[in-house]
């Protein structure tokens, strides 16, 4: 028989929450500016290599303005260090909410994250190595004889927003799941907002991608919803025990 209250559960005023919100917070904010320091005297190759990556053949890098350079090296930095830390940020929420959890739902939950952070690479992963250089490959085509000349910052904010879309799609079924065994959500509710979440996915992917050919915003969309069926039967599976008790 499990206790009535969480093991540390207490009443808890609001500057005490805000208080260890802001104690997480500064952690997060500490390795997120101590790695972007780490990384960015090196961001000028590292971004050099992600961009011959992103095409399949050799595409010089075109600056617009004085600044550009610089704001490229910064935003590829906190990007990089984002992806590279993945693991710590999420332990930091695990934390922050971990005092109103049971010990059950303490074990379910840190079974589940390293599984994030897997499918998390499996997503990026899979966006980086096959659909964004496929997308990427309408932008290279000669028009009418003339060479394209793409903007670093505005391509790379382009290829990021793809990437960390596909890696947040992999997430769907841990955060499916945490939420079924915490007794916020079920197959059903799941089931209900359906539609709701294709139409939001639908519009969100419409405005993160520059692809006017619409190919990216169907790819981003199937993926969700297979993630998302997915997400509905493993709910199912999990309330089980429940309905037969």
């Amino acid at each position: 028989m499990e206790p009535p209250e969480p093991p540390e559960d207490r009443e808890m005023e609001l500057r005490e929450h805000l208080s260890e919100l802001r104690k997480r917070t500064l952690r997060i904010l500490v390795v997120i500016i101590a790695g972007m320091v780490v990384v960015f005297p090196f961001s000028s190759k590292l971004i050099r290599e992600f961009w011959e990556g992103l095409f399949a053949k050799k595409l010089d890098m075109v600056i617009y303005t004085p600044t550009e350079w610089i704001v490229t090296q910064l935003i590829f930095s906190l990007i990089l260090v984002i992806f590279a830390t993945y693991p710590f940020l999420v332990y930091e929420l695990y934390q922050f909410a971990k005092p109103g959890l049971f010990e059950h739902e303490r074990k379910f939950v840190k079974t589940f994250l390293p599984f994030s952070y897997l499918l998390f690479l499996l997503g990026t992963g899979l966006a980086y190595f096959i659909v964004i250089p496929k997308l990427y490959s309408w932008a290279v085509v000669p028009y009418f004889g003339a060479e394209p000349h793409l903007s670093v910052k505005r391509t790379l904010y382009g290829a990021f927003k793809i990437f960390f879309a596909f890696g947040l799609t992999f997430q769907i079924p841990v955060l499916a799941l945490i939420s079924v065994k915490l007794g916020l959500i079920d197959s059903n509710w799941l089931r209900g907002k359906r539609i709701i979440v294709y139409i939001a996915i639908f519009i969100l992917a419409t405005n993160i991608t520059f692809d006017i050919s619409g190919i990216s915003q169907i790819v981003i969309l199937a993926l969700v919803a297979v993630m998302y069926e997915l997400s509905i039967f493993l709910a199912r599976l999990f309330e089980k025990p429940k309905s037969t008790t």
